[in-house]
């Protein structure tokens, strides 16, 4: 791995090489930089590339993983990081959830632990099923305690006897004041000015409770109050009873649990579930004999035991496997006194980050770059060795692990180490020592805390250190004591020490001291109001007369508008949690610029709160109260934060460190400290510093104890409590090594494929080819990838794993040796509509960036962010960064000029009929102004002068007519008089348009519209000012409307006048050239850069996320691509096979799904799946070399011939088209073979979809030369068809059988059988489905376990249906047993009943056109290119269409040469009464074809 120059955060221009394999430690003291190069560079650099790759991820957040701070990273492994977790506490987590271990046991109890099968989330507390209702699955019911509501009993209501009562006596959560209060007190006998303590128990249930003798206003204003207000009508007061202060704050708690009414909530016991969490009904489930709740409450280690002892079937030994390797791993590393249920709040940190790293350890994959931050966290020394032989596993099974560490005993078992220093903070951020351990021992002359503290003789105790037993513990005032392992039986004692002494317990946990960006430590210390009294005591803030608020981010007066004082926006991130970036307008200042001019000593408040600590010390050396509390700081060695460093940066030991500062800044000697692993994140050197710190403070307290297990804390303390465990320590061996140079897949049947056993060979080229729907995409892409991304997923929450698009179903026994896999496809990316070539190939980010630093030269504080069309900075407000509008488009309004508007010009679209109909209101006003400007409604299209058109679509401004309108409708007739101004048509469909655009139903009105390039921004996207910026003389608009290959001349050949130009010129030349040079071997230089995503082909598609790939650092990956000659004409087939070469050549396995032959004869490795399709398929045909394929059976005829150049033939008759011009085409003349079939080829780019789409077709259909001056036709065609597989129109869950219209005639063949109702055999029927899938036969597992797993429904066995309905036979066939067959099997069961001869013709055709073996229950979405094809071929075959042109664009892309044998069939049926013409680039098919033409 090749880090060159990082310079992220402190780090100072770093360049280092790592090893690969190994151990990897980074160390140094706190504040060095370890972090920011590990976890910041390496891990998020690795993190990002791999998730980028991932489609569903990359549409939601697109650049929205900040780039690491470097030049250069190359020989990347995809990356898997742990990071210390800022705690998961939810109140919705258990140890069981955060491990992953209560799912399996759902899993057990819904499987095993009844007669039948039973849904897993009864068993779930987070899912409706199974969460207790009384408790809602917390196994505590919260309740509104009265005590915390009642401060003061002396005091009446009147006074605030109750805590929520307001200055003007409005008590809140009670709705009413404290008048109409009264009023309901003295209907019961009594009144608000009793002191509570003397009111009886009944009348304060009244208030409590509420009352319903009397009604009373509600509302906190008086009615006096109310008529004092201006502005808005106060709405009338209302009536009511009052209700009572419980039930509305029972209420809220209920609904909402925010953190005010909290306050007043405590908990018990639930009633109903007695803590289980889950319903009491089921309790009554058991699985060997324990009930759900009884599993969970088990420490690990007995669970572990329990589990080890039974003897289990073969389904639940496979689960029960699972369960135990990962308990062993948690029971050692010290966690076996966890039960399931000890709820994540009282998890250790360092415990929370090892669960992790658990649940990351059992996974095979290879080739994964592990980074781990401090896995040692809080483990006393006996479990540090096996978290040693965890790091050794994963090394073992060819990964590579990187340890941010202080653990001397880690450090000394390293291969390799990186030590980052000398000092902290901006003393920091360099390399002390960069190589393997032995060298490091040995080192001299190098300034390394860590070496130093390695070369210490052992800790020496403290001679008057007292030990003590656990139960004879209790803390001592002005003492440390530490504890090694904080247990309930040193907690109770703690509190009642403190309970009986009057003493108060303050926990100081390594929680953030604040959420925001805006809290830091100069914040939470109080220091930033002492610098704020500074401030604004200046003349210069007197002069603006700015006040002390002013210097506050969190007061409006000051702060900078847009980010609200934090420096950075936030952007929340579904998979990333929240990504930080730099407030473009302030650039992180965080002020207004009035405040920034404001001075104290030189510095503006910005100025300041980027001190560090020891800077700020010596500046305000003078001010008394502030050198006190950053002396404090200093001593607890935090010395080298910021002042103004965001609190959600700082790592959990700088955390506590300053609530430490806060608490000793105004100690009280009534309070017993409880520090939680202070050590956290600290070297060794910084521990001696703060248990030195730690001494000299106590003095000023009741007592420090600290839950600790470092030598040092547990040498220096005055009181010693050792409950560590005793364990024995087993010696483990370290696994043998088991990198394969192979991936190995045993037993693979996703979807049709037949128990599979197939190997890959690493770091090669591997064809898998085979015809369509033989079961090709489900062993590469659902199988190999699924699985991939099923391991790499594991670091993601469900939550994120649902969101990054992982919901997989497959079906393998075991894969070895696969590595992370990146998966190309051309299936339809949803791209946004601002997203072009540029952005997907990463040079909008360049191209940013250049403008951006010209901008800054020239003094305008434009950042990257204020070139972006995605960025609120940047974007054009009209267009919202899209850069076209859409607009009435008159060729879509007008469709037949020989119709007058009385004829119904107007009345084809149900969005401009509402305006065109002739008889409605907006056209008896135009007919009044046709009796001004010559024509009537009457009038055909085709005659109407320029005038009188400008006037229907653009109307006349200004002037008003009136006209009488005769009406009818359906119930009545008659005439009104009208007056209006007529606006014109595009103007009523443009105001409808904008009322309507973010409406699910606006196809009627978009239908009418085309996108036009927005005249504000020249559709460039951006603010119009933003233009001004130029590079050579052009803006970045000039440069994005340039193609790659005339962008790449421009950079090669431009000769600026300015030196800056130049320079950031050649440095934009520097590094796309790579990207540049690819995209000409990939035949995409044509394509533009501002060419919108979604409308490049699905191969131009595929090719630029090739390039994205070949230019990221990652190495190691397994790439997955289906078809990437797709699109490609034969003589870019060699550039292809050349870049999936170069792919490999960079360390990378590459399997292609392929059927061209010159790319399968290139392959190192040929696998050939069959032999035919569907349930017939599925089988592995040939496995070996290239060479040796050509001499086996499976090898297609074509396969074996040379290539040679097609030659083809001329046609009887043609299309003559003159004068073309659209896009990059541009031609003269052409002449198009028609009749029968005939073919377009050329090579990718040349224009032959645009040649059809824009010019042929629009032509055909509005009788007129569209974007040509002439085209002629050889004869009247009745219209013209256009064909694109990507066509079929079906929703995800609809499956075949509805799309053929089939389910009807089989329900109907049921119902009349059976004597029951049709509908009751349908899936949808909700009597009828099972309830648990509801009737889907699959069930997506609820989101508290891994991902959206899609699993054979546990209740019906996949059958859809209730038992009930399945029951009902014809012939001992059930209707699931029906819906399971294949097309021909259908066709003959359907042929035995009457009043099914249409739908057996129907599955008769489609068993002609090679389709028999679909199974009728198949997701449509789910069949292969070739299939899909197919059917959309038999709707024009069905539809019995005639005298058509049906033109094709690619059929072959998805075929084997046997499926185009197959396709061939069938257009020669279609060319019988049509006249067919195929685009395509296939030598197979253009040789079939033989008559054609290549556009050149």
């Amino acid at each position: 791995m090749r880090i060159q120059n990082a310079y992220q955060n402190n780090l100072k221009n770093v360049s280092l090489n790592l090893p690969k394999n190994q151990l990897i430690v980074v160390t140094g003291l706190s504040g060095s930089g370890k972090s920011s190069l590990a976890m910041g560079v390496i891990g998020n650099e690795g993190y990002r590339y791999f998730l980028e790759s991932l489609p569903a991820y990359n549409q939601q957040n697109a650049a929205a993983i900040p780039t690491a701070l470097v030049d250069d990273i190359t020989e990347l492994p995809p990356v898997i990081k742990v990071e210390q977790s800022k705690r998961f506490q939810s109140i919705n987590a258990t140890f069981g959830t955060l491990s992953e271990l209560t799912p399996i046991f759902r899993i057990l109890f819904a499987r095993y632990a009844a007669e039948e099968s039973m849904s897993k989330s009864l068993f779930s507390f987070n899912h409706p099923k199974g969460a207790c209702e009384t408790c809602r699955g917390i196994g505590e019911a919260e309740y509104i305690d009265i005590e915390k509501l009642v401060g003061d009993e002396n005091k009446t209501l009147r006074e605030g006897a109750i805590v929520t009562t307001l200055p003007n006596g409005y008590i809140v959560y009670s709705q009413v004041t404290v008048e109409e209060l009264n009023k309901v007190c003295e209907a019961h006998g009594f009144n608000v000015d009793i002191p509570w303590k003397d009111l009886s128990e009944e009348q304060q249930n009244v208030i409590w409770n509420g009352s319903d003798r009397i009604q009373v206003y509600y509302g906190k204003h008086s009615l006096e109050s109310r008529l004092r207000w201006e502005g808005f009508k106060a709405k009338p007061r209302e009536i009511g009873y009052y209700k009572g202060i419980l039930p509305i704050m029972s209420d809220i708690l209920r609904l909402d649990r925010n953190p005010s009414i909290l306050r007043f909530a405590s908990a018990k016991t639930c009633p109903s579930c007695h803590g289980a969490r889950i319903k009491a009904d089921h309790l009554k489930y058991r699985w060997k004999g324990l009930n759900f709740q009884e599993w969970m409450e088990l420490p690990l280690n007995e669970l572990y035991e329990k589990l080890q002892s039974e003897t289990y079937e073969a389904g639940e030994q496979v689960l029960v496997n699972k369960l135990c390797t990962q308990l062993q791993d948690l029971i050692r590393l010290g966690m076996d006194h966890y039960r399931l249920s000890t709820p994540s709040m009282e998890i250790s940190s360092g415990d929370g980050q090892r669960i992790k790293l658990i649940k990351q350890v059992n996974s095979s994959l290879q080739g994964i770059l592990y980074v781990f931050d401090e896995p040692s966290i809080g483990l006393s020394p006996a479990y540090q060795q096996h978290l040693y032989n965890i790091l050794r596993r994963l090394i073992s099974r060819g990964n590579t692990v990187l340890v941010v560490e202080h653990d001397l005993n880690l450090i000394k078992k390293a291969d390799w180490i990186v030590e980052l220093g000398p000092k902290a903070g901006v003393e920091g951020g360099e390399i002390i020592f960069n190589g393997n351990r032995t060298d490091f021992l040995k080192a001299k002359d190098i300034e390394s805390p860590t070496l130093e503290a390695l070369n210490t003789p052992e800790t020496k105790i403290n001679s008057e250190r007292k030990e003590v037993s656990e139960t004879g513990f209790q803390p001592l005032e002005k003492q440390l004591a530490v504890v090694s392992r904080k247990t309930a039986t040193v907690l109770t004692s703690i509190e009642n020490y403190s309970e009986a002494k009057g003493l108060q317990l303050l926990t100081v946990t390594d929680q953030p001291i604040g959420k925001t960006p805006r809290s830091n430590p100069a914040t939470y210390t109080g220091i930033a109001d002492k610098i704020r009294d500074l401030l604004a005591k200046t003349d210069e803030a007197k002069a603006s007369e700015l006040k002390k608020s002013a210097f506050s981010f969190n007061n409006k007066a000051g702060r900078c508008p847009r980010c609200e004082g934090a420096g950075v926006i936030t952007l929340s991130m579904s998979v990333m949690g929240t990504i930080n970036q730099t407030c473009p307008e302030c650039n992180g200042k965080r002020f207004k610029p009035e405040v920034l001019q404001v001075h104290w000593n030189n510095k503006n408040i910005s100025d300041i709160y980027n001190l560090s600590i020891d800077e700020a010390s010596e500046f305000f050396q003078n001010e008394k109260k502030l050198a006190e509390v950053l002396a404090l700081l200093q001593r607890l060695g935090v010395g080298y934060l910021k002042l103004g460093q965001p609190s959600n940066t700082l790592s959990g030991g700088e955390a506590q460190r300053i609530k430490l500062t806060k608490h000793f800044a105004k100690p009280t000697k009534q309070t017993i400290l409880l520090l939680e692993e202070p050590s956290i994140g600290l070297h060794q050197q910084n521990v001696t510093q703060l248990v030195n710190a730690l001494q000299q403070l106590k003095t000023a307290t009741s007592g420090i104890v600290c839950f600790e297990n470092h030598a040092l804390f547990q040498a220096n303390c005055d009181v010693f409590v050792d409950n560590s465990e005793v364990i024995n320590t087993e010696n483990e061996s370290i696994p043998e090594s088991v990198f394969t140079d192979e991936i190995q897949i045993k037993g693979a049947r996703t979807h049709a494929l037949k128990d599979l056993n197939i190997s890959f060979p690493k770091q090669q080229l591997s064809v898998v080819t085979g015809i369509s729907g033989s079961g090709k995409s489900s062993l590469v892409i659902d199988t190999l990838h699924g699985y991939g991304l099923q391991e790499m997923s594991k670091q993601f929450s469900s939550y994120q794993q649902n969101r990054v698009g992982v919901d997989y179903q497959f079906e393998v026994d075991h894969i070895s040796g696969l590595t992370p896999s990146i998966c190309i496809t051309r299936k339809d990316h949803k791209f946004s509509q601002r997203s072009d070539v540029a952005k997907q190939t990463d040079i909008d980010k360049s191209l940013r960036f250049a403008f951006s630093r010209k901008a800054q030269f020239e003094g305008k504080e434009w950042s990257a962010s204020h070139f972006s069309n995605v960025h609120e900075l940047g974007k054009c407000g009209v267009c919202d960064g899209i850069g076209e509008a859409l607009l009435p488009d008159v060729s879509k309004i007008i469709l037949d000029p020989n119709l007058s508007i009385s004829n119904g010009l107007l009345e084809h679209n149900k969005a401009l009929y509402y305006y065109g109909q002739a008889g409605g209101q907006y056209m008896a006003i135009l007919s009044e102004i046709g009796k001004e400007y010559g024509f009537t409604l009457q009038t055909p299209f085709k005659e109407f002068t320029q005038q009188q058109k400008d006037i229907l679509f653009h109307g006349i401004p200004e002037k008003s007519w009136e006209a009488t309108w005769t009406f009818k409708t359906k119930s009545r007739e008659g005439t009104q008089q009208v007056n209006m101004v007529w606006k014109g048509l595009f103007t009523y469909l443009m105001d409808e348009y904008f009322m309507i655009r973010k409406n699910k139903h606006k196809d009627h009105m978009l239908a009418l519209l085309s996108p036009e390039t927005c005249s504000h921004c020249q559709g460039s996207g951006l603010q119009p000012e933003r233009l001004s910026v130029t590079l050579d003389g052009l803006s970045m608009h000039n440069v994005k409307a340039k193609s790659l290959g005339a962008f790449e001349d421009w950079l090669l050949n431009s000769e600026p006048k300015e030196t800056i130009d130049a320079e950031l010129i050649s440095k934009l030349n520097e590094h796309l050239q790579a990207t540049l040079q690819r995209s000409k071997q990939l035949h995409i230089d044509h394509l533009h850069l501002n060419r919108k995503s979604k409308t490049l082909s699905g191969g131009e598609q595929q090719r630029v996320s090739l390039i994205k790939q070949l230019n990221s650092p990652l190495q190691g990956v397994t790439y997955l691509l289906d078809e990437p000659s797709a699109g490609l004409s034969q003589n870019n087939i060699a550039d292809v096979i050349a870049l999936l070469k170069a792919l490999v050549t960079k360390g990378n396995t590459v399997i292609v799904i392929e059927h061209h032959k010159d790319i399968m004869l290139a392959a190192d490795h040929l696998v050939q799946i069959g032999p035919k399709a569907g349930s017939l398929g599925g089988e592995v045909m040939f496995e070996g070399k290239p060479e040796t394929y050509l001499n086996s059976v499976v090898c297609h005829p074509f396969v074996k011939t040379a290539s040679k150049n097609i030659e083809f033939q001329q046609g009887k008759k043609a299309i003559h088209i003159e004068g073309i011009s659209k896009h990059s085409l541009q031609k003269e003349q052409i002449e198009i073979p028609v009749g029968g079939i005939t073919a377009i080829t050329g090579k990718s780019g040349i224009g032959k979809t645009t040649l059809v789409k824009k010019v042929l077709m629009p032509s055909l259909e509005q009788q007129q030369p569209i974007n040509c001056e002439s085209i002629d036709f050889p004869k009247q065609y009745e219209g013209v068809h256009y064909f694109e597989p990507k066509q079929l129109r079906a929703y995800n869950s609809t499956l075949l059988v509805d799309y053929l219209n089939v389910l009807n005639v089989i329900t109907k063949v049921f119902a009349k059988e059976t004597g029951g109702k049709a509908k009751d055999f349908s899936y949808k029927t909700k009597a009828s489905q099972c309830p648990n899938c509801q009737g889907t036969g699959t069930v997506s597992t609820s989101l508290d376990i891994a991902v959206k797993h899609i699993e054979t429904c546990d209740v019906c066995n996949g059958k859809r249906y209730r038992d009930e309905i399945l029951a009902q036979t014809i012939n001992d066939k059930n209707i699931a047993d029906i819906l399971a067959m294949n097309i021909s099997e259908l066709q003959e069961w359907l042929s035995n009943f009457s009043g099914t001869t249409k739908a057996v013709l129907q599955l008769e055709d489609l068993v002609e056109i090679g389709l028999s073996h679909l199974r009728i229950d198949q997701y449509v979405k789910s069949l292969s290119s070739g299939e899909k094809q197919r059917l959309l071929l038999n709707n024009w075959l069905q539809a019995k269409t005639k005298n058509q042109l049906l033109i094709l664009d690619e059929p072959s892309i998805g075929l084997h040469y046997a499926d185009i044998d197959l396709l061939l069939e069938v257009l020669q049926q279609l060319s019988e009464n049509n006249d067919l013409l195929v685009i395509d680039h296939n030598p197979y098919l253009l040789a079939k074809i033989g008559v054609g033409i290549e556009l050149k």
